[in-house]
């Protein structure tokens, strides 16, 4: 499941950061987490539990237009 996570692409159903689309760079397994980049600025990072991803009210994966 984890490896397919990585480099996965997401959108966000709210801005975070003030994004929405966003590209998962890194996986703590053990903190069931991930690291996400926003697209367009590479240097914006967040962190999101792993189970967030999977509520579509929050995230949509792929890159979508809201």
């Amino acid at each position: 499941m984890y490896n397919k996570l990585l480099l996965s692409k997401w959108t966000s159903i709210e801005k975070k950061s003030g994004w929405y689309h966003y590209q998962v760079i890194n996986i703590m397994k053990k903190d069931k987490e991930v690291e996400l980049f926003a697209i367009c600025n590479k240097k914006t990072r967040i962190f999101c539990p792993i189970k967030d991803l999977k509520n579509t009210n929050s995230w949509v994966p792929g890159w979508k237009d809201l």
